[in-house]
């Protein structure tokens, strides 16, 4: 494993990734990303490209020959070009996919070989985009031996973003609200169930699925090891943030909206469907375990957004 791409930034899980790699050692490490932010060190060469930018993207394909490519980023579109491209030009290619194809999962947890929701109406499917991409991969496996796995995470959180707050966004005025002791509105009964993953944890899966030729075809779950309602979730963050033990008014979407129009609708049926799979095909296939406990993880997480003043009174 010699030459490595990470397509799409280094900024959180791409960070990640590129740690995982770097740590190993033995291999060149590339990164290519608009050029929004500063290339992180170690790294072997950083591509500033557009992907919609075809021609140049095809040029970053065609730099080397890639032992690994990890997709970040990419949607439905961009692969089918990545796939037309790249032919044989690739020996691995690792696909960040999304725990949500599984939609409201009739399994609980959910294994890898639960079929993907297919819903009539797209705007039922929470994660559509995420479906679509995993057709065109899991459809260029069979039908073109493309040499892809599928990475299906839960939530991320760790330090470099704020987690997950309890209206499926990233907003850290939520925080700052508990630590203030108001009552927190949750969405319909808060009982759908969430399976937070550290993101150095998720990182390191990547790593594990490389280094093992006999993952390709394969799809995998990685997650955290606790899966928990989304009240008890919260209730957790509280803790972790010495903030007062929250007082919840449960309100139906439609009323939350009305209330809080600036929240997400994609956000809050995140946060309403389960999010709880199974990883034990990831542990036994890729030898690879979650390793940062929830309390911990967020803990750390929280300090991280101390240090940049967005848990500071506004």
């Amino acid at each position: 494993m010699n030459n490595v791409l990470i397509v799409g930034g280094t900024r959180f899980l791409g960070l990640s990734i590129a740690q995982a790699f770097l740590r190993k050692g033995g291999c060149r490490v590339c990164e290519m990303n608009r050029g929004t932010r500063p290339g992180m060190e170690g790294l072997d060469k950083s591509f500033r490209c557009d992907k919609n930018d075809r021609e140049a993207f095809a040029q970053v394909l065609k730099d080397r020959p890639w032992d690994v490519i990890v997709d970040t980023i990419l949607n439905d579109a961009d692969l089918e070009f990545v796939i037309g491209t790249l032919k044989s030009g690739v020996g691995h290619f690792i696909h960040t996919g999304s725990i949500g194809v599984y939609g409201d999962a009739r399994h609980i947890p959910a294994p890898e070989w639960l079929p993907m929701s297919e819903l009539e109406s797209e705007e039922e499917v929470v994660f559509n985009q995420k479906l679509k991409q995993d057709q065109v991969l899991l459809r260029a496996c069979v039908e073109k031996r493309f040499p892809a796995s599928i990475l299906r995470m839960s939530n991320v959180y760790g330090r470099g973003d704020i987690p997950l707050d309890g209206w499926g966004g990233r907003n850290p005025e939520y925080f700052r609200k508990l630590l203030r002791g108001e009552v927190m509105e949750i969405p319909e009964n808060g009982r759908a169930l969430l399976q937070p993953g550290h993101v150095a944890d998720l990182g390191r899966a990547f790593l594990l699925c490389a280094e093992r030729p006999e993952s390709i075809g394969q799809v995998y779950n990685i997650c955290g090891e606790t899966s928990l309602m989304l009240k008890d979730y919260i209730r957790l963050v509280a803790k972790t943030l010495n903030a007062p033990v929250p007082v919840f008014e449960f309100l139906d979407r439609e009323a939350l909206m009305k209330r809080r129009p600036e929240l997400s609708r994609y956000g809050l049926d995140f946060v309403c469907q389960h999010m709880c799979s199974d990883i034990r095909k990831a542990e036994t296939q890729l030898s690879w375990r979650p390793e940062i406990p929830l309390e911990a993880g967020l803990r750390d997480n929280f300090v991280w957004m101390a240090e940049k003043g967005l848990l500071a009174p506004k």
